[in-house]
């Protein structure tokens, strides 16, 4: 009974139904409610049938710490020296990655991240041997559907396409809407080279397909259950021992500097801090 009020609820939430000033409510226990763009932010999804199971489990999971936080301030939990000593650590640290979070965006937008193609050159020249593959890695695609058909579909969508990308994501989203967001994030990542481990193969016969493809080819439909079908695209392989060309290592140097510029930025904004406030 439990578990089909909150389906409802979120339900509700999803389809956008509601009437008046509480359409932002999603759950209520005592004076506690949670709104609709905490559970946003709070979930992660695919499909409209993710966010349904994730927003189900999510509320679940808030009601039953609702009622034991209002168990706990009956008690004076809030009062307690080292709760409240727990409470403005944590406080202070949100406040402060929040900080440091919207700082970091406002920087990428202006452009102090950027990297150009000069300084992954020289990177690349600089350490040669770090691009030698310790394992042999695959960048590949992986397309899912509800069904063999779409899933076949599919297959011959990226067999017989042209080049047109635009087109192309425009009919693998119409073949299976479901996961759209995944397969077009699959498309856009599938030039990224990862290891067999890296990859999280969903069971044995798809490592099978993976490692008796070529670049450029196709796996057959694979079944992963009844209701779950994919296609694997291979785009590249580098084997063991192999060292990447620049084009293979490009992306992974690239956000080695990225990152490098995202650490210097920080200690500029953590010097700022200590010469102001120490």
């Amino acid at each position: 009974m439990k578990r089909c009020a909150v389906l409802v609820a979120v339900l509700f939430f999803i389809v956008g139904c509601g009437t008046g000033q509480d359409d932002d409510v999603v759950a209520r226990v005592g004076k506690l409610q949670l709104t609709r763009d905490e559970l946003l932010a709070s979930i992660s999804y695919t499909s409209r049938e993710d966010s349904l199971t994730a927003s189900a489990i999510y509320i679940e999971d808030w009601r039953d710490l609702a009622v034991l936080y209002q168990l706990a301030l009956d008690d004076g939990m809030d009062k307690e020296p080292e709760a409240r000593m727990l409470i403005d650590k944590a406080t202070r640290q949100i406040i402060a990655q929040r900080f440091i979070d919207k700082r970091m965006r406002k920087a990428e937008k202006e452009g102090h991240f950027a990297v150009d193609s000069s300084a992954v050159g020289a990177f690349y020249r600089e350490f040669p041997d770090v691009f030698v593959c310790g394992e042999t890695q695959y960048a590949v695609a992986r397309y899912y559907a509800k069904t063999a058909q779409a899933a076949s579909r599919m297959e011959n969508a990226f067999r017989l396409h042209e080049g047109d990308e635009k087109s192309l994501l425009q009919l693998i989203e119409s073949i299976e809407p479901g996961y759209a967001g995944t397969n077009i994030r699959s498309y856009r990542n599938s030039w990224r080279l990862k290891t067999l481990a890296q990859l999280h193969l969903e069971n044995e016969k798809m490592k099978g397909f993976l490692q008796n493809m070529a670049p450029g080819e196709l796996s057959p439909v694979i079944a992963l259950h009844d209701s779950l079908f994919v296609v694997m695209e291979m785009h590249d392989i580098v084997k063991k021992g192999d060292k990447k060309t620049l084009e293979q290592a490009y992306g992974d140097v690239e956000n080695l500097l990225i990152v490098e510029k995202q650490k210097q930025y920080y200690s500029k904004l953590l010097q700022q801090a200590r010469d102001k406030y120490q």
